[in-house]
């Protein structure tokens, strides 16, 4: 499957994206709550990267990114797990990420930014076999990820993080009732059916010796590709040092492209879906709050379009225009 495929042969333009886009205060998070609004009056850390990011659209800038649909619902660990077993639900759907490697279940940033490369070269080439050469070095500069080695450099993390999601198998379940009859149905996906990764000190993978690929199951190949969730790389380069910002930005955007009302989402809610290592106390739900909050004071500033407001229970999420405009087919 490939991008025009799924995005159309003509974009919209920039000009006529900004055209259409809502006016929004200089944040671009309009939030409101009892405590008060949550924007910020000083100047935010990303407002350099933000404002380096270029007027024109994802696909004329050669930073168009795709997730796949299935790990946006519901996604990995923020931090690092004890066992072999990682469950979150989301509503009807429950994801469950096995260890079935032996290194470990992948979390935080980093595996995050290979399943966007896995799926992006998927869409980007229609083949499950990817080499890591100079398309993984090149998708990890163009994020600003320096390569640096020693015990807590980038490669090192980066090498184990590879390593945990190559060996890592997926299901997915969803339940339904209808006219009193319970449907369950589900996917049980191996990320990789074989890999051969090589690695110097000092460089990721770079062709230039041994050859460095992942082969994707067909199954996991076949969900990555279908209707993958379009994104901004730009928008992931400035988020990239937060998984629950990566998560919630392309949660958001996938949410709005079907929005047809204000939507309340509740704070519950978001905690099971992406709230990993948060207690379901009074303490815990607090700090998911505010560092979900947090989250989208970044996501705003990438995503101007988003129209979400802070209410006491919950997130008011309006229909917005995605941060990857649709296109006419």
């Amino acid at each position: 499957m490939s991008v025009s495929a799924i995005l159309g042969q003509n974009s919209i333009s920039a000009a006529d994206k900004r055209a259409s886009a809502p006016r929004l205060n200089a944040s671009g998070f309009s939030a409101h709550s009892r405590r008060g609004s949550i924007v910020s009056r000083q100047p935010h850390p990303l407002l350099s990267i933000v404002q380096a990011i270029p007027t024109e659209s994802a696909l004329d800038a050669g930073a168009l990114g795709f997730m796949a649909k299935f790990l946006v619902q519901t996604t990995l660990p923020h931090s690092e797990q004890l066992g072999t077993q990682f469950v979150r639900s989301d509503g009807n759907l429950t994801l469950r990420i096995t260890d079935v490697g032996g290194t470990g279940l992948p979390y935080g940033s980093y595996p995050r930014l290979i399943l966007i490369w896995m799926t992006t070269e998927a869409v980007r080439t229609g083949n499950r076999e990817l080499e890591l050469g100079t398309s993984l070095s090149s998708f990890m500069a163009q994020l600003g990820l320096q390569a640096t080695g020693g015990h807590w450099g980038t490669i090192p993390r980066f090498r184990v993080q590879m390593q945990r999601l190559v060996g890592a198998a997926i299901s997915t379940r969803w339940s339904s009732e209808a006219n009193g009859q319970n449907h369950s149905s589900g996917e049980n996906l191996l990320v990789a059916d074989r890999f051969h990764l090589w690695w110097t000190p000092q460089k990721l993978p770079n062709g230039s010796l041994a050859k460095s690929s992942v082969t994707l199951s067909m199954n996991f190949f076949e969900q990555i590709v279908a209707a993958p969730v379009p994104l901004d790389l730009r928008a992931v380069k400035a988020l990239k040092k937060s998984p629950l910002a990566l998560d919630l930005y392309a949660w958001a955007t996938r949410r709005v492209s079907y929005l047809s009302r204000p939507t309340l989402i509740l704070w519950e809610s978001l905690r099971r879906s992406f709230g990993a290592g948060y207690a379901n106390t009074p303490q815990g739900r607090s700090c998911f709050r505010a560092k979900a909050v947090e989250a989208f004071r970044r996501i705003v500033m990438v995503y101007p379009e988003l129209k979400i407001e802070d209410h006491e229970n919950g997130l008011l999420l309006r229909p917005s225009g995605p941060h990857i405009p649709k296109v006419l087919r």
